[in-house]
């Protein structure tokens, strides 16, 4: 029996639905309307729940693909920059950091990317990484949701969020090295 294509895996089809809430999510942080905060954080959580989902049906059905080890982090990558943009936009949000938060990305895709098409190697995300992006959302969520003592909190995530963006970093590319050097 032919295997089905790793399109159709329920982690891969919910990866790409995390990417198709964003249009809906991006509508709704532009336009004005009364009610749409709730609107717009229950579309957040969902797109959150479903990151951790598409893992967790990944590897329950055994259906860990190559597809879904480029989809996953593309999806995370893609929701964190087109919300970050939006609320740059709407100055909700600190330049410096949408500037610190896209490098960091950037700076994985190419590594990744480096690897992928040189060596046929695919790094997994280490566990900072995952409390970076975790922090990351943080901020984002509690800029979306314009409250004011969840803002003030921000100010603290801000420095966490950091620190942790550049300890994972310093973490991945020390991993890249050595992965690079262990396949010369």
């Amino acid at each position: 029996m032919k295997q089905k294509s790793e399109i159709f895996y329920i982690s891969n089809i919910i990866s790409i639905l995390r990417i198709i809430l964003l249009i809906p999510l991006s509508y709704f942080m532009i336009t004005d309307f009364y009610g749409k905060n709730t609107l717009i954080i229950l579309l957040v959580l969902c797109m959150y729940i479903s990151d951790l989902l598409d893992g967790y049906f990944a590897r329950k059905l055994n259906q860990v693909s190559e597809l879904g080890k480029i989809i996953d982090p593309l999806a995370d990558k893609i929701s964190v920059i087109v919300i970050s943009v939006i609320l740059l936009l709407q100055n909700r949000i600190a330049f410096w950091f949408v500037v610190v938060v896209i490098l960091r990305d950037l700076f994985i895709l190419a590594f990744g990317t480096y690897l992928n098409n040189k060596k046929n190697i695919r790094l997994m995300s280490n566990y900072p990484g995952k409390i970076a992006v975790f922090s990351i959302g943080l901020i984002l969520l509690f800029a979306i949701t314009d409250n004011s003592f969840l803002l003030k909190l921000n100010k603290y995530l801000y420095v966490i969020s950091i620190s942790l963006i550049i300890y994972s970093t310093v973490l991945y590319f020390r991993r890249f090295m050595e992965t690079v050097k262990l396949h010369e």
